[in-house]
């Protein structure tokens, strides 16, 4: 579904992405982890179209998408969420998720879905999200105004009220306890159930091992290792990367 090929992001004589290749298969939930400062967000932000890549290939469902514009890239089917909450704080539950519903409105077939004969439908719709996310109760609150762990539910639905089939969660699980990334544990397992793909960016190791069929590892903006959860966590390189080259003594 993603290819990323030889994909490289330099900010002057800063590597934070080099050559990397990452394959996203549809139907998966991948692991994207590393140390803080081996590139996970920079890779985010070069899929989403925040950065462009300094040189590589970027290829979703066959398509080059390097040189399109962020929202070209929801369009075609990719949404994120966000390590620091990004949510419309002034609209409410609600509002949040119609608006994100504006990605699909091309032309007429867009419009009609939206506004008149698939307007029952597109509302049927949030309100199943709205009832996923355990916030039907809240749907006419503002956003601004939820507590911490209910913002995250709110992002999660809302990326994917945009319809998208890839779905990239940026450290979801940042600031919650346990009770609540074991809840967002079983959602990330039911999207991926209704059909969507899951590229998460975790530092919450319990819940990448849980989760993820496979898990890539970036170190130093590089690819230093990739596989199943239990693969991983044996791997040499891992373990330097995380505990220092002398974690032996």
């Amino acid at each position: 579904m993603l290819e990323l090929q030889n994909l490289s992001r330099h900010f002057g004589g800063v590597k934070a992405v080099d050559q990397l290749d990452l394959d996203v298969v549809q139907g998966e939930i991948l692991g994207l982890i590393g140390p803080n400062g081996s590139g996970k967000s920079t890779t985010v932000n070069l899929i989403t179209g925040v950065y462009q890549p300094t040189n590589g290939a970027l290829r979703f469902k066959g398509q080059d998408i390097a040189d399109l514009a962020p929202h070209q890239r929801t369009e075609l089917g990719i949404a994120r969420t966000f390590q620091n909450i990004r949510l419309f704080g002034h609209l409410t539950v609600w509002q949040n998720l119609w608006a994100a519903r504006v990605v699909r409105e091309r032309g007429w077939s867009g419009f009609r879905e939206r506004w008149l004969s698939g307007a029952k439908a597109a509302r049927e719709q949030a309100e199943e999200l709205l009832v996923f996310g355990d916030l039907a109760h809240k749907r006419d609150h503002l956003a601004g105004n939820l507590a911490f762990g209910e913002q995250r539910r709110l992002e999660l639905i809302r990326a994917a009220a945009s319809g998208a089939e890839l779905l990239l969660l940026d450290e979801p699980a940042a600031g919650m306890n346990a009770e609540e990334i074991l809840d967002l544990d079983q959602r990330i397992r039911r999207l991926r159930d209704q059909g969507r793909t899951i590229l998460l960016i975790e530092h919450h190791m319990e819940l990448v091992m849980e989760v993820c069929d496979r898990v890539v590892v970036l170190n130093f903006g590089r690819k230093i290792a990739q596989g199943t959860p239990a693969q991983v966590q044996r791997d040499e390189a891992v373990r330097a990367a995380y505990l220092g080259a002398d974690h032996h003594a």
